[in-house]
């Protein structure tokens, strides 16, 4: 029971690293609460306006601005909740206007012009990320501007109420004690480096670390790494924050992995005898303190070179040649993992930002072609709720505007999500109406403590929050309206409506396939990753930069492959959890920097060892067989082969160039990460979903 229990709290945190999301929930339904009592109190003071009005509208608006405003620093938060309060605040004074000229038809007004906000919000998203997080909450929070007009305008008291809620949701969000994005980025950075120390330990035959420790596996320090990237996702830095990058990271999982092939692959008799050898003994132990540290040990300078070979590697000369090429492989990936290893600051790019073109208009980036989809969505919607009189036809709509995506394939997965969330979270409160059918106060409780669970999975996992969501709103319904929880099921039908018209108006007005961008992004990888490799390297802090860069163009290249998968075979791509694509993308470009990063040392290192003239001709032809598979992946050849290289590049080596230790090691780390990029491409031309596009 306890180790289940300590396993949901370790998957929680990576994808919530530190409690950040989390919090902001915790946040929200204060504001929530706040912004319900501050409006009770408002309209007692208020003859004529329904206090239960008056408590929907501030909460809306409150809860908008903290939903729709990401986790971030507190200055770049409260720069995003003033931006988007004032904003709510002119949308809700705009309904005001509109409901008063529009009289007795004022409803119907409303929702007329409900469509035309929805369009005006979808084209928006085209502009930039924050406006894309406007855009989406001008069309929701419409909704809460027809519902406060039922039975009686509010007037003045419509915008009042959007400036309440959003002060409300400032002062929460700013005053109260909130989790400090830097101080739970190091802390999880400290975890991964005692985690990679402890399974360096292990891997040199040493202690596991502290007494009663458990043994780390590669797969350990792969989800730390990915708490540490989601944690590195949620900070927008500001100057100078020591620790390691996510780029780091993956970078020394990759030497500690070399380590390990690299031992397995040692002869019994020279395994035991580099277990034995007090050099390398010492060189683990300087590592293992780099690694936990980020600093030299006591006594001792960093030069910025890494850590030399020591006698360990240089009494073991004789050794057969096989084991020794993988001791200069252990020798490569302890040089890297000294140099990874310093604490300096992350090496990142912007984190998104609210970029502004150059080149082209604001005009031309709108999004019309998704602004003309949500209209005839939202427009047909309407009608069927006139239609079939439909007592919550604004779910309809609401529905529409949350499944329409900017592509067919996401919109696809959302419409999926939505549904099945949907009908989870109404059959949950279905069967729990009875036991708490006497206990309105026990279900108000239960709705309010949902929300912060909401935020924890909106971002990653829809489907579980959509669920929640739909719980709380059915028995938050029954609570305060009284509602028979029977009716409620309309709650799952008019879901089921709106997700087939917006998938059916996604489908057939001018549908967004992703087939082309597809192709376009996989071409474009493809060549970044061949210009990356024709560049120089052997930087740390350049060769950081450039895999962020690949990373990130990586990462735009999977989420349009998820769409594209799903838009050519649906139901294969929904029970198909993973595809070995996304593996195969994230790898190459770790390895394309890593071959990169060899050939400089190679480069650098051969000067000194005279006798050495073939090197710039091998390098040459290693070069030219690398992009050679670039180009046949490309043309969709199959894989290309230099009959001979292999046999050349192992034997030039040791023939006379032993005793330059950074040259040989650096040599057996080109050939090594040669191979993993032609293996990676290898399977890239496997992939059928990225064969054909590339």
């Amino acid at each position: 029971m306890l180790q289940a229990a300590s396993d949901i709290k370790t998957s929680l945190l990576r994808t919530d690293p530190g409690g950040l999301r989390l919090m902001r929930g915790v946040h929200l339904m204060l504001t929530v609460l706040g912004a319900v009592f501050l409006a009770n109190a408002v309209a007692s003071f208020v003859p004529g306006q329904s206090a239960f009005k008056l408590a929907v509208l501030a909460a809306a608006a409150g809860g908008h601005c903290l939903l729709f405003t990401p986790v971030s620093t507190r200055r770049a938060e409260v720069l995003g909740i003033a931006k988007l309060g004032g904003l709510l605040t002119l949308l809700f004074t705009l309904g005001a206007v509109a409901a008063e000229i529009s009289g007795k038809s004022g409803s119907t007004v409303l929702q007329v012009l409900w469509i035309a906000v929805i369009m005006l919000g979808f084209a928006l998203q085209g502009l930039s990320p924050f406006w894309q997080r406007v855009g989406r909450s001008m069309a929701i929070s419409w909704l809460f501007v027809v519902l406060g007009n039922l039975g009686g305008s509010p007037g003045l008291w419509l915008p009042a109420m959007a400036v309440l809620g959003t002060v409300t949701a400032l002062v929460i969000r700013t005053g109260p004690w909130r989790p400090s994005t830097y101080r739970t980025y190091l802390r999880v950075e400290a975890a991964n480096r005692q985690a990679m120390a402890t399974y360096l330990r292990q891997l040199s035959g040493r202690s596991a670390g502290p007494a009663g420790g458990t043994a780390i596996r590669i797969r350990d320090l792969a989800k730390l790494r990915v708490e540490l990237q989601a944690c590195a996702d949620l900070l927008t830095p500001e100057g100078e924050m020591p620790g390691m990058s996510p780029e780091a990271a993956i970078m020394v999982e990759l030497a500690l992995e070399v380590v390990a092939d690299a031992r397995a692959q040692l002869s019994k008799d020279a395994r035991n005898q580099l277990a034995q050898d007090a050099g390398f003994r010492r060189t683990v132990d300087r590592l293992v303190h780099r690694l936990e540290t980020g600093e030299a040990g006591v006594g001792e300078e960093d030069n910025g070179e890494g850590i030399p070979a020591e006698n360990w590697l240089q009494a073991a000369s004789g050794a057969a040649t096989q084991d020794r090429f993988q001791e200069l492989r252990i020798a490569q990936a302890f040089k890297r993992l000294w140099l990874l290893a310093a604490r300096d600051k992350p090496v990142r790019l912007s984190p998104g930002g609210d970029k502004k073109g150059h080149t082209d208009g604001w005009w031309q980036k709108l999004s019309w072609r998704l602004s003309l989809q949500a209209g005839a969505a939202a427009g047909i919607g309407f009608s069927l709720g006139l239609a079939f009189n439909l007592n919550h036809a604004y779910w309809v709509t609401l529905t529409i505007i949350i499944v329409l995506s900017n592509s067919l394939g996401a919109t696809l997965l959302r419409t999926a999500q939505r549904i099945g969330g949907t009908a989870g979270g109404v059959v949950l409160a279905m069967l729990v109406d009875p036991a708490l059918s006497e206990f309105p106060s026990v279900r108000l409780a239960l709705v309010v403590l949902a929300i912060p669970v909401v935020i924890v999975f909106l971002d990653r996992n829809y489907a579980i929050a959509s669920g929640i969501i739909s719980f709380l709103v059915v028995m938050g319904l029954q609570t305060l309206e009284h509602l028979p929880i029977v009716e409620l099921w309309s709650r799952l039908y008019d879901t089921m409506i709106g997700a087939g018209v917006g998938l059916a108006a996604a489908w057939l007005l001018f549908p967004n396939r992703t087939g082309a961008s597809f192709a376009g992004l996989a071409s474009d990888y493809l060549n970044a990753c061949r210009s990356c490799l024709r560049a120089e390297g052997g930087r740390a802090e350049t060769d950081l930069q450039d895999l962020a860069r690949l990373r990130t163009a990586a990462s735009t290249l999977i989420a349009t492959a998820k769409s594209y998968r799903i838009e050519q075979a649906p139901w294969s791509s929904f029970t198909r959890s993973a595809s070995d694509l996304n593996v195969l993308v994230i790898v190459l470009a770790q390895y394309v920097v890593l071959y990169r990063e060899a050939r400089s040392d190679v480069m650098r290192e051969k000067g000194e060892s005279p006798g050495q003239s073939g090197i710039d001709a091998l390098v040459a032809r290693m070069d030219k067989r690398l992009e050679d598979e670039f180009s046949a992946v490309l043309d969709g050849r199959p894989r290309q082969s230099v009959p001979g290289l292999e046999d050349d590049w192992m034997a030039a080596i040791p023939e006379g160039a032993t005793g330059n230790l950074a040259l040989e090691t650096g040599w057996v780390a080109m050939l090594y990460h040669a191979r993993k990029v032609v293996r990676c491409l290898d399977g890239l031309r496997k992939e059928t979903f990225f064969s054909g596009p590339a």
